[in-house]
């Protein structure tokens, strides 16, 4: 099982299965249907062009090892009609239905046995969808509490000098918990710049990565759900699409969590240093994509990091904790 997965099976049962058998034959084929694209888009097209059979095949083939995409991709009405067919709650949000079915497909496959959290993580609920947190597998600052909060307004120290070791680099991103930002204005790269000054380093635009080459520091916007998990909000630029350098600025990240604040201001919440290997250089290609960027009327193009980049890498689970 994936880290981004949220099932996995015992003894042969599946939950996924399980859960496709008792829905309406006009659900199984919209599932069925669903295109299956880079960031799951949606489309009913060819949804009649399914048998039963065919539908509940496709269903299974597709989400069997994701119970928590399964769930994700059903409506309030196929949620509440799956709970009542097993015999579960059929009342609530959209949000509570799904917990409650993960919890069933959960314990179906477990058998009643006690499993590792590691083999079967549990997902938090964000934006309304389940979502599995891959353990950190980046350095990152401790914290006595789970998820983290927004921490008390600190005094901004940054280093007289440019840090000569990544030591200091990481101890400045410790000072610069806590620093209030100030109102971004008008210019969408502000924050960013700031919360680099903080650490002592200029962000020279280049295709090198920020710190003497070697470290790309890149902040990350982040909001707390009413649970007090964090998400991601949007999508971080990495580069220009023009030039190259995408993936050299990937190799070594210092991510700055950034959360936004009452009055226009901001702060950054927490850091968190990813290194390049072969999972991580997976994940890059699978998220990195294109999209217009630059003032309305120009034709400049960015290359973009999707937020499930974030819940696959690690870095959500060292906001939110993890067993």
């Amino acid at each position: 099982m994936r880290a981004s997965e949220g099932s996995f099976t015992v003894g042969g049962v599946n939950a996924v299965a399980r859960i496709a058998s008792v829905l309406p034959s006009d659900v199984v084929r919209r599932l069925a249907a669903l295109r299956v694209g880079r960031f799951e888009a949606r489309t009913g097209a060819r949804a009649a062009s399914y048998s039963v059979d065919e539908a509940s095949e496709r269903v299974v083939a597709r989400w069997g090892g994701d119970l928590c995409g399964l769930l994700n991709a059903m409506t309030r009405g196929e949620l509440g009609a799956a709970c009542e067919a097993l015999r579960l709650d059929g009342q609530g949000r959209s949000p509570a239905l799904r917990e409650r079915l993960w919890e069933f497909g959960a314990a179906l496959e477990r058998g009643g046995s006690e499993v590792s959290p590691v083999l079967q993580p549990r997902p938090v609920v964000l934006g309304g969808h389940l979502v599995v947190q891959a353990r950190p597998r980046g350095l990152h600052p401790p914290s006595e509490q789970w998820p983290r909060t927004i921490p008390a307004q600190a005094q901004a120290t940054p280093p007289a000098e440019e840090p000569e070791s990544i030591d200091e680099l990481l101890a400045a991103a410790d000072r610069a918990i806590g620093v209030r930002l100030g109102p971004r204005g008008r210019d969408k790269g502000a924050w960013g710049l700031r919360a680099a000054s903080l650490l002592g380093v200029v962000e020279r635009g280049a295709d090198e990565p920020d710190w003497r080459g070697d470290v790309e520091v890149k902040t990350v916007p982040v909001a707390q759900e009413g649970a007090g998990h964090w998400r991601v909000v949007e999508d971080p630029a990495i580069a220009m699409a023009v030039g190259g350098g995408t993936l050299a600025k990937l190799q070594r990240t210092l991510w700055l969590a950034r959360a936004s604040l009452d009055g226009g201001d901001a702060t950054i919440v927490s850091w968190y240093l990813l290194e390049w290997d072969a999972e991580v250089a997976r994940l890059a290609k699978r998220y990195l994509h294109e999209r217009p960027k630059g003032p309305a009327g120009t034709d400049g193009r960015g290359v973009y990091l999707h937020k499930r980049f974030f819940a696959d890498s690690g870095l959500l689970a060292s906001l939110n904790g993890y067993s």
